[in-house]
């Protein structure tokens, strides 16, 4: 079978998850492709041994950080114009009639709901259950601010009423898209929701879902978290000999180099050693001003930390989150848009993470949020339950199992 994947590849949660599927569906012996338009995160794949072809129109940094920031609604203007969706759509045909994939992987890569379709190549979407359609149609409360007190709760429920009612009933969908879905003789679905569903939507969380609450074209899959190859930098090899606590700071893709600095800024005085991701935010000049017991990388095989850290502090993407699960620490993470916040809840009710806002890093609360992370002994045993159940269960092997299947259904030489 012929798998061709289509993440985002602006989106490092998005990019690493698809990563992690392909290397499965490789192993399980079919043959595996990808496709992108930003060379944000385009070596993640090249590393891992897989063919990229980066198709036009390219996608600039800067609407990589508009696209973001409309995902986490600090704005409304998206780049996907007519003429950008049009240009996507004569490549993507293109690329799928050289290459003649069985099924097409996809994360929010939303032009090849057309392209697929005009194609009939079978899609998956692999993706969070935050924001899912069975989410959306079942949601009770919609974390619209933060619940410490009856008034928030109450004003979340009311959300999530209003989310649900407008979920099942919106019929909205981007004019460019539209425009270019006609002009390809596809019909878009009339309702927005059924417009973002593939054929098969492979859900990666590390929760149980009842069925009830997933729609009939949604599977549940388990956790699927970037497991990178490469070592750990030697200095930190050290940490396995600590005096004190070490932290470790992800912030992703979808932070801003204002956060990074101010939550770094935070924690630097307590005496912790930490850890961070978050230099792709920085410039020289930040990384010199930082203190000694801050140690700045680009990017780390985060999954490597476990045993060698002892809180987090991180966003809420999916694949970060289930990352720190895995590791077996709690940690306080920010919600920067709605499924981050969604995700987060949950480990909160579980009891192995806490969840803070922009507010708390402006107040000066976030180190005293630490504090507790590293010396509450309940939420430390709720994180090691997690980590052992998330440790026995393989999404990626589920999620490609699903696909060949669905390869071979469809497959019309098959």
């Amino acid at each position: 079978m012929r798998i061709l994947f289509a993440p985002e590849t602006f989106n490092l949660g998005e990019t690493s998850r698809a990563v992690e599927v392909a290397r499965a569906v490789r192993d399980a012996g079919h043959e595996v492709r990808f496709m992108g338009y930003s060379r944000r995160f385009a070596d993640h794949i090249t590393s891992a041994g897989f063919d990229l072809e980066l198709l036009d129109p390219e996608l600039s940094e800067a609407d990589a950080d508009r696209l973001i920031a409309v995902d986490q609604g600090r704005a409304i203007r998206h780049p996907f114009t007519t003429s950008m969706i049009r240009e996507r759509v004569r490549s993507e045909p293109a690329l799928i009639e050289r290459w003649q994939p069985h099924v097409i992987v996809i994360g929010t890569t939303l032009s090849l709901f057309i392209s697929a379709r005009a194609a009939h190549v079978p899609l998956v979407y692999v993706r969070p259950l935050a924001m899912s359609r069975g989410h959306l149609t079942s949601m009770t409360t919609f974390p619209l601010v933060m619940a410490r007190g009856g008034l928030g709760s109450a004003v979340n429920r009311l959300a999530g009423t209003a989310t649900r009612t407008a979920a099942t009933a919106l019929r909205w969908k981007p004019r460019s898209f539209r425009v270019v879905a006609a002009e390809r003789g596809v019909r878009l679905p009339d309702r927005t929701v059924d417009a973002l569903d593939a054929d098969v939507n492979l859900i990666v969380s590390a929760w149980p879902v009842p069925s009830s609450k997933l729609a009939d074209n949604e599977h549940l899959v388990g956790p699927v978290y970037a497991r990178t190859d490469g070592e750990l930098p030697a200095e930190l090899l050290e940490f396995e000999d600590r005096r004190r606590p070490v932290v470790y700071v992800g912030l992703g893709s979808s932070a801003r180099r204002s956060s990074a600095r101010s939550i770094l800024g935070r924690l630097a005085p307590m005496d912790i050693d930490i850890v961070t991701t978050a230099g792709r935010y920085l410039t020289d000049d930040d990384r010199a001003s930082l203190p000694a017991n801050i140690r700045v990388y680009d990017f780390l095989p985060a999954h490597q930390l476990v045993g060698l850290i002892d809180a987090s502090v991180i966003h809420g993407g999916e694949g970060t989150v289930q990352t720190a699960c895995a590791s077996g620490a709690p940690f306080a993470g920010i919600g920067l848009q709605p499924e981050q916040r969604f995700n987060l809840d949950e480990c909160a009710r579980f009891g192995n993470a806490l969840r803070f806002s922009t507010s708390d890093v402006r107040r000066r609360r976030l180190p005293g949020l630490v504090e507790r992370r590293l010396h509450d002994e309940g939420m430390r045993q709720a994180a090691r339950v997690l980590a052992d159940r998330i440790r026995d269960l393989d999404g990626a092997a589920v999620s490609a199992a699903h696909i060949i299947d669905l390869a071979r259904e469809t497959a019309p030489d098959h």
